[in-house]
């Protein structure tokens, strides 16, 4: 058993969660798992690049910076989306930093600035 399994033995041996919550920490995707994290971390980058389309002006942006986010995004999304079990929230999570991405690229792309 290793250490991951040791804790999450540990923490729904504990008394004081609701049902829901054991059910939870015993998911196959629940919050002992990569299934959990990996989205959250993506999330990461998107609100990263919200932030920046709303408070950064246009001559800040990395167009090839943008061009990675953009293409992982959408690469990714569609690579969570052919694995099974499907991952909705990473396709989810991968789609917005497509998004978000393109957002950029075209917000750059408008204002006529050389790359």
């Amino acid at each position: 058993m290793g250490p991951i399994k040791k804790l999450q033995a540990f923490v729904c041996a504990q008394t004081f969660w609701p049902q829901f919550m054991v059910r939870w920490f015993q998911a196959e995707k629940g919050p002992f798992t990569i299934f959990f994290y990996c989205p959250l971390a993506k999330c990461g980058i998107s609100v990263a690049n919200i932030y920046d389309i709303i408070k950064k002006p246009v001559d800040t942006i990395n167009p090839v910076q943008q061009t990675v986010i953009a293409m992982s995004g959408t690469l990714f999304a569609r690579w969570c989306w052919i694995l099974k079990p499907r991952q909705f929230m990473l396709v989810f999570a991968n789609s917005v930093m497509a998004s978000t991405g393109i957002i950029q690229l075209w917000r750059k792309f408008q204002s006529g600035q050389s790359v």
